[in-house]
């Protein structure tokens, strides 16, 4: 049976490769090479694939997350309430220097400076153009002092031992090959007693994604299929890799169901700057949209994790 609906969803997977010119081959792509680079390259300047334009615009917001939707009702603020979510786990503070894996366009870097006065942030990406893009917005912000971003990965972070007192990856450590690895490098940067925050995308709780239309997803967006454990292996992972302390909080039923309203919209032809988002109850607790990540990769809870060095 599970080959069967293998097959079926994969049919309907094909039917949508070839709607436009030079898909498959994009598509192809994306698989064969399976990494993050690639996939960010293809969404360009919008979280939304299709939705690209080519940074026309230069006062849209470059958010990269699914956003925080409790009270959010447009995406850019989802988007810094997530960012401000993550921060609090993080207890980010004035005089903190802190270590941002995967910062996209840094958009969440110029809210902590400006929120939280952090004293420096130095930041890790190996989408090229993410660092490109972000550097530019810093210096024309006149922040290059402050936020430091450059192009090399989490799991081999190019900093001092025992350097940073806070390290963040706001929807990026699904990515990094391995995430245990960059348990190790974030232990091994964070001064004692410093904290590492995430906001991540798991299997939901005793849920154990496999079959190939799963393996497709993850070879897309380029997740090691290692990374596919549910948060309280998570914890499990992170306790033996050196942390402490652990907090969880699972915010799913206030990602899924906005995002999904948000993507309606979008995809119906609305701005970003015109799509107001209402969410009902009903939506919150069914966790609207959640069946959508379900058929495609598995990553069905959305969980922000924060520890201490041991």
């Amino acid at each position: 049976m599970a080959v069967l609906d293998d097959i079926k969803q994969l049919s309907q997977v094909g039917v949508g490769l070839f709607r436009s010119p030079g898909a498959l081959l994009r598509e192809l792509v994306l698989l064969a090479r399976s990494n993050p680079e690639n996939y960010y390259e293809f969404l360009g300047d919008d979280v939304l694939e299709a939705q690209d334009q080519g940074f026309e615009l230069a006062e849209k917001p470059l958010w990269l997350n699914l956003g925080y939707w409790e009270q959010a009702r447009t995406y850019p603020e989802a988007g810094a309430a997530l960012a401000r979510k993550l921060a609090q786990a993080a207890r980010l503070g004035p005089g903190d220097v802190v270590l941002d894996a995967g910062f996209g366009f840094g958009e969440q870097d110029l809210l902590w400076v400006g929120e939280f006065d952090v004293a420096k942030i130095i930041g890790v990406n190996v989408t090229s153009l993410h660092v490109e893009v972000a550097k530019k917005r810093v210096e024309a912000r006149g922040l290059a002092d402050r936020i430091d971003l450059r192009l090399a990965s989490a799991t081999e972070i190019p900093l001092d031992d025992a350097s940073v007192d806070k390290v963040v990856a706001l929807e990026s450590a699904f990515h990094f090959d391995t995430r245990e690895d960059f348990f190790d490098e974030a232990r091994r940067i964070l001064k004692p007693g410093g904290r590492l925050a995430t906001a991540d995308c798991v299997p939901y709780l005793g849920e154990h994604p496999s079959g190939l239309i799963n393996w497709l997803g993850w070879r897309r967006w380029g997740v090691p299929q290692v990374n596919i454990y549910d948060r309280d292996e998570y914890v499990r992972r992170l306790e033996q890799h050196g942390f402490k302390d652990v907090e969880v909080e699972s915010i799913r039923h206030h990602v899924f169901p906005g995002m999904h309203r948000y993507a309606e919209q979008r995809n119906a032809g609305v701005a970003m700057h015109d799509a107001r988002v209402e969410i009902s109850e009903a939506d919150v607790q069914s966790c609207l949209g959640v069946e959508v990540w379900a058929k495609q990769g598995g990553l069905t809870d959305y969980v922000i994790f924060s520890a201490v060095k041991a």
